[in-house]
């Protein structure tokens, strides 16, 4: 007992600093260790970052030298760790998998300006005659997302897209823009741009998120054209990730979706799209939906079965108009003659 107190005396004598680091490195001492003087970068969820010195990681999170502190940050709230052009950067690099006509795969973290740099260039505005909605490219050969019924009932379309010059923004209109396949359960559509008529380099295609772990928390921003007004950018967080409306499981955020918005990319922190914005409720602020980006990858990779017939436009079910009474040819038929006027014939 003696000994227990004298050593507890003692303690009470170092600064608090080596107390907090002892206590940490208990709790790690079986994790990896380190190489002495690592330089990382920590992205938190919400998009905050953190530099310092690297003392140790394992599942439950990681331990930085701030210099004058030390800090214990838990995995939850880790959103990932750059250590530079290193070896994480090229297995990121080497995860990304082509999938025909689109890219899935694990980006690399980023603050919100960054990421907007990334991948802002593959959101396009879509353009019918009856209005106009957002869209984001998917392939190197021109594939398109958006929704459903941004274009609905229209057969010619049009996609205007920003390209990026010493000069600033110029936006390219393309007016061959074919219809590929419909889901209108879904409400996604998948267009396709004519190479012909885009000039210099395509804009880089988005990378779709095929790991369905996003959760209630996470922060996501929308990049789109709401009520015209190109290239907007909105952020909020996941608010839920099982919302259900009708036969539809959507993504509920508090992110600014609008008219305009519709069928352009939501994203989360690494610029990997999940989910598709669709509606906003106008009533209601600070409510917004997307459709999730499993649902849109279940789409893409059984398209063949929505493909687009041109001789039964949307989706291959023509409606007739039911006969009704009236009209130019009962008018005719109804109007009296001589003989019936002289006969009596054809009066109330």
């Amino acid at each position: 007992m003696n000994f227990l107190r004298l050593n507890t005396r003692s303690v009470s004598r170092r600064p608090i600093s080596w107390l907090l680091l002892a206590a940490v490195l208990c709790v790690t001492s079986f994790a990896p260790i380190a190489q002495a003087g690592d330089k990382v970068t920590v992205t938190l969820i919400g998009g905050a970052k953190i530099s310092a010195e690297l003392l140790r990681e394992n599942d439950q999170g990681v331990v930085l030298d701030l210099g004058h502190d030390v800090l214990q940050i838990p995995s939850k709230r880790l959103l990932g760790i750059d250590r530079g052009k290193t070896e994480e950067t090229e297995e990121t690099e080497k995860s990304q998998s082509d999938r025909g006509i689109f890219i899935t795969g694990r980006l690399t973290p980023a603050d919100v300006p960054e990421l907007v740099k990334r991948c802002g260039d593959a959101v396009v505005l879509v353009k019918t005659s009856s209005g106009q909605g957002s869209g984001f490219i998917i392939s190197d050969k021109g594939h398109l997302i958006t929704n459903y019924h941004v274009v609905e009932g229209e057969t010619k379309i049009s996609v205007t897209y920003f390209r990026l010059t010493p000069q600033g923004y110029e936006k390219h209109e393309l007016k061959k823009v074919r219809i590929v396949a419909l889901q209108p359960m879904r409400d996604i559509a998948l267009l396709k741009l004519d190479p012909s008529e885009m000039t210099g380099e395509p804009p880089k295609p988005v990378v779709i998120d095929d790991r369905d772990d996003l959760r209630v928390g996470d922060a996501v921003f929308a990049i789109g054209s709401p009520l015209g007004l190109e290239r907007t950018v909105t952020q909020g967080i996941v608010s839920s990730t099982t919302r259900t409306m009708g036969h539809m499981r959507l993504i509920q955020t508090d992110a600014a979706i609008n008219p305009g918005n519709s069928g352009g990319p939501l994203f989360n922190m690494r610029g990997e799209v999940v989910g598709i914005a669709c509606a906003g409720a106008t009533q209601f602020d600070g409510l917004a939906f997307g459709i999730p980006s499993s649902d849109l990858i279940d789409f893409l990779v059984h398209r063949d079965s929505f493909l687009y017939d041109a001789s039964h436009p949307q989706n291959g079910v023509t409606y007739l108009p039911p006969p009704f009474k009236g009209g130019a040819a009962a008018a005719s038929q109804k109007k009296p003659t001589p003989e019936s006027t002289a006969s009596g014939k054809g009066q109330p």
